[in-house]
């Protein structure tokens, strides 16, 4: 039976990914985009795409109001909340504005959209979170990033444990490096350090990115772990999606902190080991 399925960003990388491969299998999906353009290849009639930007508090009233003149009488049934960013640099040199937006896209805006949509859901319905393995693993130079889906981590567990009482389900992924365009951002942008004390990483910044995109995982990758939070009868509460995803679950919750600190800290010097986002 065809469901209704409302995802934020679906301009790009994971969202796109997800509204394509759900609209393919026949269900009704409520995609938001920040300009009209955006999306241009996602087409038909089970495609409700919205100009919304999670930044605007003010329009989302509107944006509900939307959603339920597409839903008429039919519940949502599940809300993934997609839309993010990454901002990265050294957490000494982050500027305020860059800080505060990326806590806003990555937290506030969660919040607010969660519990606006929340009367739309029902018994069954589900709430998937976009997280990612940085919200359980802190990576130097992505502060800002790590700091935003720790809390979403943090927001998943509590809204998992709260809405059980009312039978929905809240479920958080947690991808590794993903192909997706996030890549080609990021290049250039630790430039901006070359003359502060952390001039030292910035040559091998892209070199970084580079070595990460090589290892990024497809967005299909992120697909199968949703579909597995969206209609499995009990889902786990959060899914890993990393090449190493073992080795990576042992390092980020049993090594000790001091042996982390020292992989981190002989990768760096290797100059293009360590991820950059």
């Amino acid at each position: 039976m065809a469901k209704f399925i409302f995802i934020t960003g679906v301009s790009t990388g994971i969202g796109h990914g997800l509204a394509m491969h759900y609209l393919q299998e026949g269900h009704h999906v409520i995609g938001t985009v920040r300009k009209e353009s955006d999306a241009q290849d996602i087409s038909g009639e089970r495609f409700h795409k919205l100009i919304y930007d999670v930044q605007d508090s003010a329009g989302l009233p509107h944006l509900i109001s939307q959603i339920k003149s597409i839903l008429g009488d039919h519940p949502l049934y599940a809300l993934i909340n997609n839309a993010g960013i990454a901002k990265a640099g050294p957490l000494e040199h982050v500027s305020d504005e860059d800080f505060a937006m990326q806590m806003d896209i990555n937290v506030f805006a969660v919040r607010r959209i969660t519990n606006a949509n929340l009367p739309l859901l029902i018994e069954g319905s589900r709430i998937v979170n976009i997280s990612s393995v940085s919200g359980l693993f802190n990576s130097p130079f992505t502060g800002p990033y790590c700091i935003s889906k720790h809390a979403l981590e943090s927001m998943s567990d509590i809204y998992r444990r709260e809405l059980a009482l009312f039978g929905i389900k809240v479920i958080a992924i947690e991808p590794g490096p993903i192909k997706t365009k996030i890549w080609g951002k990021a290049r250039g942008t630790f430039d901006k350090y070359l003359d502060t004390r952390y001039g030292s990483i910035a040559p091998n910044a892209d070199k970084m990115i580079d070595n990460a995109e090589r290892h990024a995982l497809d967005v299909s990758h992120v697909v199968a772990a949703c579909d597995k939070a969206l209609f499995a009868n009990k889902p786990k509460p959060r899914y890993i999606v990393h090449k190493k995803k073992l080795l990576f679950t042992i390092i980020a919750k049993f090594a000790p902190d001091t042996l982390i600190d020292w992989m981190v800290a002989k990768n760096l010097k290797k100059g293009d080991k360590h991820r950059a986002i």
